[in-house]
């Protein structure tokens, strides 16, 4: 069963170890490291979702993230230059973030000249301070918590706010210690969430502070806002009133920094387990003279830019994928051989060649980090497209496997291309099973060299390049020609887009979904193939009951 938090105190003494995720598919990681999830569906018997009752996987407890810790103490102290150095993602906290926490509290209370004076707002004497510090504990502590203070909660704090008097501090300085114990506190660290008030069944209900969090930390990764709290408290969060908020937390320019980082994360541009992230991606500087610093600026300004102009612009799955528009600088122009800006302080929306670019697979960033220093990779590219595209499982690769770079060139009887030599190395023994799904489809993307430029001939041998592939495995198998009709054949997949909704779930959860989310995969995966919307999408599982229930049994390893 699921257990009680532990109450705050001076020190976050209690260390417990943190779990360990293992690295399946034989290709890069998802975003932090883990292991592709399971595709629409997943495994395990059939879950029977005319039941009318909710079905939601059980979840391990859950910490904010290292961001939404930062925005959260930013936006509780109204102090938006507080900057900690808490790196810490571990599952459960580990003895290291407890170090983090303790000095991220501590250089709070260094900038506190820096808050509104609304944080402390009185320090007077004897009976007046108390009162002052029990108000403080009751609204601030409200606020950090994200939920009404109980009797237990209260009683701590009171506890740390007298024993510092005790020990000869004045009041400010207790003061400080209090707020020190709430930023560290397990309460504000940890997702609290354990349905709500009365509710008796394992699969229960989230609280409306619970839900509340839950929608404040996936649209905007900080705690609710006052108008969010506001509904909570008034009991008007049911499934219309959530909606509502959502829309509204939507619409509201905090939700870009998630908007942004999911699709940074889920074209894994900071980095996975064979490739660098874009920022620290190096070229050959033989080959790729013009690659620098300020180029990969101008590739994750584009890409920020398309994503940002889809979903201004509707928010359609199929825009993201067969766009042509594209914002360019100067050497951003040049890379796709388009007229345009001349220099790199300079940006326009320019229209790319249709034979040559179709949405976000085909743009410089994402073909910049899933190339080598010297060539493109049909491996990497094509490992991403069937895993994080089409979710389509891999499973471990042999012990045998190689991350030796496929880079063609001269293998003694003449030269071969990159396709060649990737085609010569994978199609026989035990790597053929999965390279028969990877290589067709990687090698669509044959055109573009290591920093996305298009091409005909190959940059290091000058052989013709064959971009033709193959998708199976899919609902859209089939040959096809390059990238720009692949990027066509999965703007029309339907299991494409159950994969996406299931990142984008996952990602709402704050954790892998399992076989009882199948009921909600399938209504949000349905809502967004009839729409389209990424928009619906969000709000699709905001409606869902992974997103509104909690279910507190055991959590199965």
């Amino acid at each position: 069963m699921s257990a009680a938090l532990p109450r705050p105190s001076l020190l976050l003494a209690a260390v417990l170890a943190s779990a360990c995720t293992g690295d399946l598919g034989g290709g890069p990681a998802g975003p932090s490291g883990s292991s592709p999830r399971p595709g629409p569906g997943g495994p395990g018997e059939p879950v029977a979702c005319d039941t009318g009752i909710p079905q939601v996987a059980p979840a391990p407890l859950r910490r904010l993230t290292p961001l939404q810790y930062r925005n959260t103490v930013r936006d509780l102290l109204g102090d938006p230059g507080y900057t900690p150095n808490v790196d810490d993602e571990a599952p459960v906290i580990t003895e290291r973030g407890v170090r983090q926490l303790r000095d991220a509290a501590e250089l709070a209370i260094a900038r506190r000249s820096s808050w509104s004076r609304e944080i402390f707002p009185c320090d007077t004497s004897g009976a007046a301070n108390d009162a002052c510090a029990s108000e403080f504990i009751d609204t601030f502590g409200a606020r950090a918590f994200r939920r009404p203070l109980d009797d237990d909660d209260r009683s701590a704090l009171l506890d740390a706010y007298r024993n510092a008097l005790a020990n000869d501090l004045t009041f400010g300085e207790a003061m400080e210690i209090v707020l020190e114990v709430i930023l560290q506190s397990p309460e504000v660290v940890y997702f609290e969430e354990h349905g709500a008030p009365g509710a008796t069944d394992a699969t229960r209900p989230l609280s409306q502070y619970e839900v509340a969090s839950r929608l404040s930390y996936f649209l905007w990764n900080t705690t609710p806002d006052d108008t969010l709290l506001g509904a909570a408290r008034d009991g008007s969060l049911d499934a219309a009133g959530l909606r509502a908020q959502a829309e509204r937390l939507l619409d509201d320019p905090r939700a870009e920094e998630t908007l942004q980082s999911f699709f940074w994360e889920w074209l894994q541009l900071g980095g996975g387990r064979l490739h660098h992230a874009l920022e620290s991606t190096s070229k050959d500087e033989t080959l790729y003279p013009e690659y620098d610093a300020e180029l990969q600026a101008a590739m994750r300004t584009e890409l920020e830019a398309l994503v940002r102009d889809t979903f201004a612009r509707g928010g359609s799955f199929e825009d993201l994928l067969t766009t042509r528009r594209a914002y360019v600088n100067g050497p951003l122009a040049a890379v796709y051989g388009v007229d345009g800006p001349t220099s790199a302080d300079d940006w326009q929306w320019v229209e790319l060649d249709p034979t040559q670019r179709a949405g976000l697979l085909t743009r410089a960033a994402f073909l910049t980090v899933f190339s080598s220093a010297t060539v493109q990779s049909p491996i990497r590219r094509g490992v991403f497209v069937v895993e994080e595209v089409f979710c389509v499982e891999l499973g471990t690769p042999p012990p045998n496997a190689s991350d030796v770079v496929v880079d063609g060139g001269d293998d003694g009887d003449g030269l071969r291309t990159v396709r060649q030599d990737v085609t010569a190395r994978t199609t026989s023994g035990t790597c053929s099973s999965c390279h028969s799904l990877i290589n067709p489809v990687g090698f669509a993307f044959e055109h573009y060299d290591g920093i996305g430029r298009h091409r005909t001939e190959e940059l290091t041998t000058g052989l013709p390049l064959d971009a033709s592939g193959v998708v199976a495995g899919t609902d859209v198998d089939g040959a096809v020609r390059d990238a720009v009709e692949l990027s066509t054949r999965i703007a029309t997949s339907a299991r494409a887009r159950a994969c996406f909704s299931n990142r984008w779930l996952e990602r709402a959860l704050g954790r892998v979904p399992a076989r009882l989310d199948t009921c909600s995969m399938e209504r949000i995966s349905e809502r967004f193939r009839e729409s389209g919307s990424m928009r619906e999408l969000v709000l699709a599982i905001v409606e869902s009951d992974a997103f509104r229930y909690v279910n507190v049994g055991e959590v199965t390893p």
